[in-house]
């Protein structure tokens, strides 16, 4: 029996190294409690209404929004970088074109390029305009599009609000705008590139397949300047689909009611779709009339491929029951996302798909680096990936008070 014992005991120790070994290093980025720079200790990196997204480049410099305690500003836009974090702009400060930034708590998402350039959105006080989305490079501040000022390609319309800035890798930057023209409102996109703005698309607009444009997601950009979303369609075609803007030329890659790989159409999109520089598109969408509720999709220059679905089968057991909104794509198309899992050893966890497979990253009930165990994502689990494969998430503590606010990343070498 002793020996039984023992050989189970070698056995379990076994399996623990092997897992040990296998799991990826966890690197945290920020944790609540740690000094911030400028002056008081981090408290929070989201705000509870909006996903956490910590953008990573391929330097493995991690952007990120947080809320401070007793510092000189209450919240601001940091940059991790080879293990010091510095601020780059913070409640406070001035603006480019005049007043102060008033908060960056309804624009919370920062977005990333290769050369460690900072985009975001903001509110200003005390200036010309009352928010814009502005750009960060080596320290330096410049608007890159205001409210108050005359929308181009839409006649006597002005910016009325902007948000969900897009960085590219050679300074271009998309963004959602809500335009106002008299007493009307509209959506639209626009990019910056090179000093100029241009209108990429409106709401009225024709769309590719008939109908008309009424309603964007957060638009995607990637380094050659291509411009990927989601929208909503109003007229007798489509209702909706996912569409890729490259220069003049505008095209639907996939529509509400188009056949799905595996049986059933496709239903609805997700608010966010990811490109990369290749012009592969990833989206989550909804499915109806087929075997199938949902899943994970990729077009790469031909028909649209699942990559997961609902009810298959998770890394360690159980099987995917929901999919994270925001799946993000590296260089290579390999695909970064967060998932529920029903039946396995964890309920929520972090994935990253590859050629050879599914790979979990980290999940509910892992150890974490700054101590304790991953208790939960927050409200909208969220992972980002960098165009080489490096991974950031966020963490929260749970409504009884497990676990803590933190950012953590995962370097490619690590998988």
């Amino acid at each position: 029996m002793r020996t039984l014992l023992a050989l189970l005991a070698s056995l379990v120790l076994v399996v623990a190294t092997a897992r040990a070994a296998d799991a990826p290093a966890l690197r945290a980025v920020a944790v609540a409690g740690q000094p911030a720079p400028g002056g008081g200790t981090f408290e929070r990196f989201g705000i509870e209404s909006q996903p956490i997204v910590a953008a990573m480049n391929a330097r493995g410099q991690v952007a990120f929004f947080a809320t401070v305690l007793r510092g000189r500003a209450s919240e601001g836009f940091f940059l991790a970088s080879a293990g010091r974090t510095s601020r780059v702009v913070a409640e406070g400060d001035v603006a480019p074109g005049g007043g102060t930034f008033s908060g960056f708590g309804r624009h919370p998402v920062p977005s990333l390029n290769a050369a460690g350039d900072v985009a975001f959105a903001a509110a200003v006080t005390g200036g010309r305009t009352v928010e814009g989305v502005f750009v960060s490079t080596g320290g330096k501040l410049r608007a890159v599009a205001v409210a108050g000022t005359a929308a181009p390609g839409v006649a006597a319309a002005t910016f009325a609000s902007l948000d969900a800035p897009a960085l590219g890798d050679r300074g271009d930057v998309a963004f959602l705008a809500t335009l106002r023209r008299g007493r009307e409102t509209a959506e639209a996109i626009y990019l910056a590139r090179g000093g100029a703005l241009r209108k990429v698309v409106a709401q009225g607009d024709p769309a590719p397949a008939g109908g008309s444009f009424a309603a964007f997601s957060v638009p995607a950009l990637n380094g050659k300047g291509v411009v990927a979303f989601s929208a909503v369609v109003e007229g007798r075609t489509v209702p909706g689909g996912v569409f890729v803007a490259d220069g003049e030329r505008l095209r639907m890659l996939v529509g509400a009611g188009d056949e799905t790989p595996g049986g059933g159409v496709f239903a609805k999109f997700s608010d966010r779709v990811s490109i990369n520089d290749a012009g592969a598109v990833a989206f989550n969408a909804v499915l109806v009339h087929g075997p199938l509720a949902g899943g994970l999709f990729i077009v790469d220059g031909g028909a649209p491929r699942r990559v997961v679905a609902l009810g298959d089968g998770a890394p360690g057991g159980g099987r995917f029951s929901h999919f994270g909104l925001w799946p993000t794509l590296t260089a290579t198309g390999d695909l970064a996302f967060t998932a529920s899992v029903d039946g396995g050893p964890t309920s929520i966890a972090v994935f990253l798909t590859t050629r050879a497979g599914i790979t979990r990253i980290a999940g509910i009930g892992d150890p974490v680096p700054a101590g304790g165990k991953l208790a939960s994502f927050g409200l909208y689990p969220l992972a980002t990936a960098s165009p080489t494969g490096g991974l950031t998430f966020a963490t929260a503590p749970t409504a009884t008070g497990e676990g803590q606010d933190a950012i953590y990343a995962v370097a490619p070498a690590a998988r």
